[in-house]
């Protein structure tokens, strides 16, 4: 397999694993949501009101999947490294760097206008968002992460 064949695997495999894991948050937050009716709480973003910062979240999460899976089937095709960890250790990649950018679009929005005052936006829009989503999220990317890991040793000729 050539170097290139493995980022390409590596990239198809991400994505698809950042859509299962975009479905799953959406479970999570459809089970979370308490507006009555099954409708309702399936269409929780449409009530939400942070919507463009769940499009960027998406997209970038898109994007950080296409390129750290390149690197991440490099590192199991190619460099033949243990495909459970280097798929957990990419998931959380992945998901660190989407909650790190997304959240300066919250920052953006609102916190910016709170630079010095006695609030801190840097604690509130980009420390708590990315701790909250590290401690939610770490069993699911584990899971996630582990099958893309072996997705993508599976394409291994």
């Amino acid at each position: 397999m050539t170097i290139e064949e493995a980022k390409k695997v590596g990239s198809n495999q991400a994505l698809k694993s950042v859509g299962i894991g975009l479905l799953i948050a959406q479970l999570i937050m459809t089970l979370l949501s308490s507006d009555g009716g099954f409708l309702k709480e399936l269409l929780w973003f449409t009530h939400f009101g942070h919507n463009l910062n769940l499009a960027i979240g998406a997209i970038i999460m898109l994007i950080s999947g296409y390129y750290f899976g390149q690197r991440a089937g490099y590192e199991i095709l190619i460099k033949k490294k243990d495909y459970t960890w280097v798929g957990f250790k990419y998931g959380i990649i992945i998901l660190m760097t989407t909650a790190f950018f997304a959240s300066w679009t919250g920052f953006f929005q609102e916190g910016i206008r709170l630079m010095g005052t006695n609030d801190n936006p840097f604690i509130d829009y980009i420390y708590k968002p990315l701790f909250w989503v590290f401690i939610f999220v770490l069993f699911p990317v584990l899971i996630v992460g582990f099958w893309f890991g072996k997705q993508i040793k599976e394409r291994d000729f």
